[in-house]
């Protein structure tokens, strides 16, 4: 049966992101991006190596409506059956060139498994110095032989990235002061925002609103948390 790829509705990516960039150096200080790396841990597979699913004449193939980035992918994505974690992300890493991914032995951490309808869904967040910066899902279906069938990725780039904020702990809470009361206590948590953007968590004292997000490098308030979120 000849094999189809079906371009799928656009998703925008909605990736909230906490820690740490992959790799030692590059989210850190900005590296050009002709130092991207080119060649990866593990042989790379191409869309032309995933087959459809039983049932179906052609494979999936969802990309944000923005970037163009592949988002999610939907088929056999191997003939090899996925058994553990481990074989998990050696077969996410197979496909790294097609989704964008930089190093994800070094970006991804494993945080578990759910099994359902003989289906288990193996979940790896997506750290930046110690901060999510998003997560990458891979579903292995038993009825397909125990084979991955979709590749679900909330991945972030972060190359280039900086993770050195521009204003300090002391300023965030100042500007965050400018609009809402703050405890003279207030400890802001530093976090990768949607964008992605370096950000200031800020409590705050109100109503309705109980943390800001502050733009580590501009100090603007770019998100506002509210009691009932």
């Amino acid at each position: 049966m000849k094999k189809t790829i079906i371009a799928a509705a656009a998703v925008t990516a909605a990736a909230v992101m906490l820690s740490g960039c992959s790799g030692d150096s590059h989210s850190r200080k900005g590296s050009g991006a002709a130092d991207r790396p080119e060649s990866w841990a593990v042989e790379q597979r191409t869309l032309e190596d995933i087959t459809p699913m039983s049932g179906e004449e052609q494979v999936y193939v969802t990309r944000d409506e923005e970037t163009d980035e592949v988002k999610i992918i939907q088929g056999v994505l191997s003939d090899d059956p996925v058994n553990n974690e481990r074989e998990a992300l050696d077969l996410i890493a197979s496909y790294s060139q097609i989704m964008g991914y930089i190093d994800v032995y070094s970006e991804l951490q494993y945080s578990g498994a759910t099994e359902y309808n003989h289906k288990i869904d193996y979940r790896f967040d997506q750290y930046c110095d110690g901060m999510q910066a998003g997560y990458v899902e891979l579903m292995v279906d038993y009825d397909e032989g125990s084979r991955a069938v979709v590749l679900n990725s909330h991945y972030t780039d972060l190359w280039g990235f900086s993770t050195d904020p521009k204003v300090s702990e002391a300023e965030a809470v100042k500007c965050a002061a400018d609009k809402y009361k703050t405890d003279k206590g207030a400890k802001p948590q530093l976090t990768i925002a949607e964008g992605p953007v370096l950000a200031w968590i800020v409590p705050v004292i109100d109503d309705d609103v109980t943390e800001v997000y502050i733009d580590a490098n501009n100090g603007n308030i770019i998100r506002e948390i509210h009691a009932e979120d």
